[in-house]
């Protein structure tokens, strides 16, 4: 499963049948439902080319709350997670972080 806001990725099954079932049970919370449904609830429905984006990404302390997320395009999104991956990959836990966010 990738979890982008908290950049990491784990094998949760050993077939695509098996995944099937697991996402539908989503007996982890993998999927975030409840979540989904306070964004929902709060007037957030993104359109097919967005997702639910966090402010401050829980890799970072962002905790899972509707005043932590926004809508943004999949495609920045991913980009924008990708990037703070490739720079923190290889950090020891703990070692503090600083963004700049430059236009």
């Amino acid at each position: 499963m990738l979890e982008v806001a908290a950049a990491s990725i784990t094998k949760i099954a050993t077939s695509k049948e098996e995944f099937r079932h697991r996402c539908i049970d989503d007996e982890d919370g993998w999927l975030l439902r409840p979540l989904v449904d306070q964004c929902r609830s709060a007037g957030m429905n993104p359109t097919p080319s967005q997702c639910y984006a966090f402010t401050t990404l829980p890799l970072f302390g962002g905790e899972y709350k509707t005043d932590n997320i926004w809508m943004c395009s999949w495609s920045e999104w991913i980009s924008y997670t990708a990037s703070i991956y490739a720079q923190t990959k290889d950090l020891p836990d703990g070692t503090p972080v600083s963004i700049s966010v430059v236009d």
